[in-house]
Order: structure tokens, then sequence, then C-alpha cells
């Protein structure tokens, strides 16, 4: 499917439990003709890496993910065309040989840690928000999602936040904060949220649903 014009892209940045997906999907369930691509899709693969060098990379640094493939599959969907997007698999830290196809919408949500690093990604979107946490909500829900989706232990996951997560955030994440649209609280209600982004979009929930 080809759009007839140039979709809607919206970003969606924080540190890592900020509620990015959380808010990546409530917009997608009120704009409605949309879709959410995420950033974690596009860590590198590493497949050709026995399974300790897996472990031992940096997954919350701005190299491990395939930037030139994730800016062209944006573009692509940008300029109302379709993409397969990678399928990562967490447990093995290597994509699945299936990819995701991914159909042409008017919105295009991406949510993910490195949205605002890097200046040719962030020209692509017509409003970005960075959301803020505080560290302790953020180490609760990054513990809940990692056991819940990715079978990690607890004590597992709050030593890799202390010695890893963090310190990444500080020095990568937080810096791009500047460069947001909207700066918005990853801890207030969703729906929040959602209304600031439409704001700014000039939508409301009667024209998204048309």
């Amino acid at each position: 499917m080809k759009l007839d014009s140039p979709a809607t892209l919206i970003g969606v940045a924080g540190a890592s439990g900020a509620g990015k997906t959380t808010l990546a999907h409530a917009l997608a369930t009120t704009l409605k003709k949309t879709v959410v691509v995420p950033m974690d899709a596009y860590y590198h693969d590493l497949s050709h890496l026995d399974t300790r060098a897996r472990v031992r990379r940096n997954f919350d640094a701005p190299e491990a993910f395939e930037w030139p493939l994730f800016v062209n599959d944006l573009q692509q969907l940008r300029q109302g065309g379709d993409i397969e997007r990678p399928s990562y698999d967490f447990s093995t830290h290597t994509r699945r040989p299936e990819t995701i196809l991914v159909a042409a919408q008017p919105f295009v949500i991406a949510e993910g840690l490195f949205l605002l690093y890097r200046k040719e990604v962030r020209a692509l979107f017509d409003v970005t928000v960075f959301l803020d946490v505080d560290q302790p909500t953020a180490i609760e829900r990054r513990v809940a999602r990692d056991g819940r989706e990715r079978g990690r232990d607890e004590v597992g996951v709050r030593a890799q936040y202390a010695h890893q997560v963090q310190p990444m955030f500080v020095r990568h994440v937080l810096p791009t904060r500047r460069w947001a649209t909207l700066t918005l609280s990853g801890e207030a209600p969703v729906a929040l949220g959602v209304e600031s982004v439409l704001a700014h979009l000039k939508l409301d929930h009667g024209r998204s649903e048309s």
C-alpha cells in the first residue's frame, strides 16, 4: 500500500521504564490509523558471537543499534511506503529469521531510548516527546518488564540497571531531552500525555478517529 501523502511521525523517547511503550500504544489506540515502530527491534544481530560475548555487550549505548536500517525504515514509512522491520529475540540477543510487515499508515509512532540522539532521525519527526521519570519508578518498571517479557531474574536486572543502564542514560540519553518538542511526566496518567501530543498536532479525539 502507498499513501497519497506523507505520514505524520511521532517520536517517544526517555529512560528505560519511563513509559515510552505505554504512551506509544495509547496514542495509537486514539489516533487509530497508526503503526508503532519500537527502536528495540533494531539492535544489531549478535548471532555471530558466542553466548558469553553477547551478554557482555552494552545494549544501552547508541552503537548497539543498526542506525542505517532504522533511518531507512522511518523514511519509507514517512513517504507512505510499507517496510519489513526486524524481529529481535532478547533471550538470545539475535534477530529472528522472520521479519514483520509494517503497512503504511497516516500516523507512525516510533519509541526508544535514542530517538533524539541523531540529527537525521530527529529531522524525520513532526513531534517528539521525552518522558521524565524518577529513578525508583523506572527501576521497578524495568524489573517487572524484563522478568515478564525477557525472562530475566530480578537480581540481574537491578545489577545491570545500577552498573550500566542508569550511567548510560545520564551519559547518552538525558542530554537529548533538550531536542524534544514536549517534555512530559512518565508518571502522570497516560491520557494526559495523549492529550498533550494531540494538542500539539492540533488534533482532537473526534478528528483522529475519523
